[in-house]
């Protein structure tokens, strides 16, 4: 380090000790001992010292170091902290990007929603218009009904009014006609009931029977002719018995 000499003096270290100063200042062992009130010579800020040799503190030492170690050591750690940042905020940004499209998705369904929402009040808009219209209609309808009802019943008051006789009226009128005293036919007119005929009609002359059959008038002496009808042993084909 030939750039290390006393700032006051030009002292070289290998002659002497040098001291450094909290103002960044160096000084020779005999200019700090003859400093005046214990002050800087150069920014005249109170002395303090730390004597430059092995045992100098960290800190301090790093003022004497060579400026390319330092600047590969800095180069070393800012590429440490910055692939270090550089990792984390990719994390971080991929974190970002999944909350984002969440949020954007919970936007697109709300606005999903609410253009949906908005939709069905336009059409329940619609609807309403529609429905007073046929309520408008259906009153104004209910209105000449009525008015029209009215003008009924008042004809038929009037027409009532006029067809009532005055109690004075000496109009005479035909008493009404009693069941009792219906007009009947002649006796000649009525018919004769179904059960007053005999069930048993035979002509003892010609022993002929009259049957509700549609055989009518069966001669039973011509058997052969009821032969090829109806059979041989066929004897009587009415239900009503001979007699």
């Amino acid at each position: 380090m030939d750039w290390v000499q006393c700032n006051n003096c030009g002292a070289k270290p290998n002659q002497v000790k040098m001291f450094l100063t909290t103002c960044a200042h160096v000084f020779c062992q005999s200019c700090t001992e003859k400093a005046k009130e214990s002050q800087c010579y150069l920014c005249k800020k109170p002395l303090t010292v730390d004597e430059i040799n092995k045992n100098l503190r960290p800190d301090l030492m790093e003022l004497f170091k060579d400026p390319r170690q330092v600047a590969a050591e800095l180069m070393t750690e800012l590429q440490k902290v910055s692939t270090f940042q550089a990792k984390q905020r990719e994390i971080y940004m991929k974190f970002k990007n999944a909350e984002t499209k969440k949020e954007t998705d919970r936007f697109n369904d709300a606005r999903t929603k609410q253009m949906k929402i908005t939709q069905e009040i336009e059409k329940r808009k619609k609807a309403f218009g529609e429905n007073n219209a046929l309520l408008k209609a259906a009153k104004e309808e209910k209105k000449q009904l009525t008015a029209r009802l009215h003008q009924l019943q008042s004809e038929n008051s009037t027409k009532k009014s006029v067809s009532i006789p005055s109690r004075h009226s000496h109009t005479r009128t035909e008493p009404p006609t009693s069941k009792s005293k219906r007009i009947r036919p002649p006796p000649s007119v009525t018919r004769k009931a179904s059960h007053d005929f005999p069930l048993n009609i035979m002509d003892q002359s010609t022993s002929k029977i009259v049957t509700s059959t549609p055989i009518c008038n069966v001669d039973y002496s011509r058997r052969d002719y009821m032969n090829r009808m109806f059979g041989a042993g066929f004897e009587h084909p009415s239900p009503i018995p001979r007699q």
